[in-house]
């Protein structure tokens, strides 16, 4: 019992000395990072349950890990029997990942490598595995990552996972958050203006995309596929693309946003939903502000075209849409937005 004492305690230094190696900023930027991700028990569960019902795939391959973070999913890969891990992380936070991998005794099958993926020489690769997604699924820059392995590594036959995942728009009413400055812009700086002139603060809100959790209840229309990205064959050039949309209005309110999320698939078909109607997910929904009046009635069609232009640091969208009924005639209404710094974590 002694002796079993003495060892738990010497492997409690070695443990302690391995992460006095780290300093605090790194441990602080990889609680700021990736702690709201592995909160996300709908993506990771999800990503889990899926590794385990692929494990066919995975059992004797290959693996590209891009982005891996904590490298968690980098571990279910081994254990499911991968014969090599490659797990890429361009920040120092890999440091942590690195420990995590040796402490759990999987560092003869996973390597933690660092730096930017272009700089690195890796064999065939069997399968990609990404959490390749952002806010409002285009908003990240691993995806860019991805195609690029998907060229360069992976093998004729390989997979990436997830592989598919779908777009949508829809519209919906004002969410209950009075003293929310994004989604009631011009309300909350009225609160203080006095005198002044802050319409400048709330017009640079309206033309911000934000990140937040919608309530199913405020959906005010059917939802509309806006595009659909198939890893397998999507081209860099195709990450920018302009659609025709038309939402179909559910029942009579005020719309004040629209909004845009999306779900994707892994190769089981094992489908994970960021809808309002769906659990959180660290990725929530994206709203666009309207601004102008748009009073909707069931049956009502909200006509237009959404385009979105891929940039090195963000996402530039035009959104234009036309609306007629009863109460409201609108020929045509063009709205910009730019989409731009961290989301909120979850």
């Amino acid at each position: 019992m002694a002796s079993m004492t003495a060892e738990t305690t010497e492997g409690q230094r070695m443990q302690q000395t391995e992460l006095d190696e780290i300093s605090p900023e790194v441990y602080l930027r990889f609680l700021q990072r990736h702690e709201g991700v592995l909160r996300d028990e709908t993506t990771m569960l999800g990503f889990k349950a899926a590794i385990e019902a692929n494990a066919e795939l995975f059992r004797g391959a290959t693996v590209l890990e891009l982005g891996c973070g904590s490298a968690l999913l980098s571990m279910w890969l081994a254990r499911q029997g991968a014969a090599r891990v490659y797990a890429v992380e361009s920040s120092d936070v890999c440091q942590v990942a690195r420990q995590l991998v040796q402490h759990n005794r999987l560092d003869h099958v996973i390597d933690v490598l660092h730096g930017p993926l272009q700089q690195l020489q890796l064999p065939p690769i069997d399968v990609i595995v990404s959490k390749w997604m952002g806010a409002c699924l285009m908003y990240s820059s691993t995806l860019e990552d991805v195609l690029y392995a998907r060229d360069k590594w992976l093998k004729p036959n390989g997979c990436i996972f997830p592989d598919i995942a779908n777009l949508y728009m829809t519209a919906v009413e004002q969410p209950r958050h009075p003293l929310d400055l994004i989604i009631s812009p011009r309300q909350y700086w009225k609160r203080f203006a006095g005198s002044l002139n802050l319409s400048l603060a709330w017009q640079i809100a309206l033309h911000t995309p934000v990140v937040r959790v919608v309530d199913a209840n405020h959906v005010l229309c059917q939802r509309q596929l806006l595009q659909r990205f198939d890893l397998l064959t999507l081209q860099p050039d195709e990450l920018s693309f302009k659609v025709p949309f038309k939402l179909r209005t559910l029942r009579q309110a005020l719309a004040k946003h629209l909004l845009l999320y999306f779900d994707y698939r892994f190769p089981d078909s094992t489908i994970v939903s960021t809808s309002p109607s769906a659990a959180v997910t660290q990725w929530k929904q994206t709203l666009f502000p309207i601004d102008d009046h748009l009073p909707l009635c069931p049956g009502d069609v909200l006509c237009g075209q959404f385009e979105v232009r891929r940039c090195a640091r963000h996402l530039d969208f035009d959104i234009s849409w036309s609306c007629h009924n009863k109460l409201v005639n609108v020929k045509t209404h063009t709205q910009i937005y730019r989409m731009q710094g961290e989301p909120d974590p979850i």
